[in-house]
C-alpha cells in the first residue's frame, strides 16, 4: 500500500511539474511575441515615414513578328509632394518566346533631386537592363513574374546650389523580382473592357556595390495594390497605393505612395 501510495503521489507530482511547464511555456511564448511586437513597434516608430505621389506611363507594343517595344516614364515627388524628387525614362526592346516566355534588354536614366542643409544636389543614373517575363494563369486571371538585372552607373552628388564635393561614381548591378496579378470584376473572358483590382510586389536585392550603397543585399520592397478600369484593349487607367520600404545605411524608410498608372498596348 505504501508503495502504491508512493507512486500516485509521484504521478501527481510528475503532472502537476507538468502543467507548471506548460504554463511557463504558454507565458514565455506570449513574453517572446510581446516582444516581438515591441520591436516591431520600435523599428516603425525609429524610422523615416513620408508620403508622396506618383505619375507613371507604361507602353508595351507594338509587337511585329514577336519584336516589340517597350517604354515608360516616371515622375516621383518629394516628401509630403511639395516637388519633384526624380523621374525616370526607361526604353527596351522586347522578344516573345511563346505565349507564356519573353526576353527585354533595355536603358533607363534616372534624375534624382536632393535638398539637404541649403544644398541643391542632383544624381543622374544610367541603367542597363536585361528581363525575362513569365506568365502563367491563377484565378481566372494570369500571375505575371518578371526578373530584371540592372547594371547601375549612378553618379553621386552633383552639386548645382550652394558650395560642395561631388561624391566619385559608383557602379552596381542589382536584381528585382516583380509579380503581379490582375482580377477582372464581374466580367466575361476575354477581358477587353471593365473594371479590375491589380495585386503586385517587387523586391529589389544589391548583388554587387552594396557597400557603396546601404551595406546590404537587401534594398527595398515595394507592396501594391490598385484598381482600375480597361477601357479597351490598348488602353488601362489605374489609382493604387504602394508601401515601399527601403533599406538605409543607418535606419529604415516607410514611404506611403499613391499612384496613377496609365497601360498602353498598341497594336
Amino acid at each position: 500500500m505504501a508503495l502504491l501510495r508512493t507512486i500516485s503521489h509521484n504521478a501527481h507530482f510528475v503532472q502537476l511539474s507538468s502543467w507548471w511547464m506548460l504554463i511557463k511555456i504558454k507565458i514565455t511564448m506570449k513574453y517572446k511575441i510581446f516582444c516581438l511586437c515591441l520591436c516591431a513597434f520600435y523599428l516603425e516608430a525609429g524610422s523615416q515615414t513620408t508620403t508622396h505621389a506618383w505619375g507613371s506611363v507604361f507602353m508595351n507594343g507594338p509587337y511585329k513578328k514577336s519584336w516589340g517595344l517597350h517604354l515608360d516614364a516616371q515622375v516621383r515627388s518629394a516628401e509630403q509632394s511639395r516637388s519633384v524628387k526624380s523621374w525616370l525614362i526607361r526604353a527596351g526592346l522586347q522578344r516573345k518566346l511563346n505565349t507564356r516566355h519573353s526576353l527585354a534588354l533595355g536603358y533607363a536614366y534616372v534624375w534624382t533631386q536632393t535638398i539637404a542643409a541649403g544644398f541643391r544636389s542632383h544624381q543622374p543614373e544610367h541603367r542597363i537592363w536585361q528581363q525575362w517575363l513569365y506568365q502563367h494563369p491563377l484565378l481566372g486571371s494570369t500571375l505575371q513574374h518578371r526578373f530584371r538585372l540592372e547594371e547601375r552607373f549612378i553618379r553621386n552628388g552633383q552639386i548645382t546650389e550652394g558650395s560642395g564635393i561631388a561624391a566619385p561614381a559608383l557602379y552596381s548591378t542589382r536584381l528585382r523580382y516583380f509579380n503581379r496579378l490582375l482580377l477582372p470584376v464581374g466580367t466575361s473572358k476575354p477581358f477587353e473592357q471593365g473594371p479590375f483590382v491589380a495585386l503586385q510586389n517587387e523586391v529589389f536585392l544589391n548583388v554587387t556595390g552594396k557597400s557603396k550603397l546601404n551595406g546590404y543585399i537587401y534594398d527595398q520592397n515595394r507592396l501594391y495594390i490598385a484598381g482600375g478600369y480597361r477601357v479597351n484593349r490598348r488602353l488601362d487607367l489605374e489609382l493604387g497605393y504602394m508601401r515601399r520600404h527601403l533599406r538605409l545605411r543607418s535606419t529604415n524608410s516607410h514611404q506611403h505612395i499613391w499612384q496613377i498608372v496609365t497601360y498602353l498596348r498598341p497594336d
